[in-house]
């Protein structure tokens, strides 16, 4: 199993192939993902014989928490091959993405996750921050989204305030 660590745009075009495969299986798209308003910074693979079996993209936001701004690390596409799923390709994933996190001194790491569950052995927990993020139809909208999560990848604890992710969500 290889590690992979690119930008999006610097995908093979066989690469690419692969990667949209994943992640339309993944989120039963109709057509292509998007890497959303604010394009993914870094995109991590992992190769196993030269087929994709897991994805993650990586964002740095500055956000409003609170009254103050905090940069923030975000992860989107968690994607996993689901004949891969359950062998700690998840956790490699993460354990990569905060890596990169902690060298950028990120004091946090944000997810809006399907399967909450599956992220709590990476550090993360539950938001139970009211969220104000723009929405796929052009809305601005303040709720707690459910399956916002949060990992402290510092000493720094993560308060209990609104936040304002300044666009959309990953």
């Amino acid at each position: 199993m290889k590690l992979l660590r690119t930008e999006p745009q610097a995908l093979s075009a066989a690469l690419h192939a692969q990667v949209d495969t994943l992640l339309r299986t993944a989120f039963d798209l109709t057509g292509p993902y998007d890497y959303a308003t604010d394009r993914a910074e870094v995109v991590r693979l992992l190769d196993d014989a030269g087929r994709t079996v897991a994805h993650a993209a990586t964002y740095r936001r500055p956000i409003s928490v609170g009254d103050e701004t905090v940069t923030v690390g975000m992860i989107g596409g968690v994607a996993i091959d689901p004949a891969e799923r359950r062998h700690g390709h998840l956790r490699t994933l993460i354990a990569e993405v905060h890596r990169h996190f902690n060298a950028e001194a990120l004091p946090f790491s944000l997810l809006f996750a399907f399967v909450p569950a599956v992220y709590r052995s990476s550090g993360y927990r539950e938001m139970t921050n009211t969220t104000r993020f723009l929405d796929h139809d052009g809305a601005w909208k303040d709720l707690v989204f459910r399956g916002g999560m949060v990992a402290e990848l510092g000493s720094r604890r993560w308060p209990d305030l609104p936040i304002d992710l300044r666009g959309p969500s990953v």
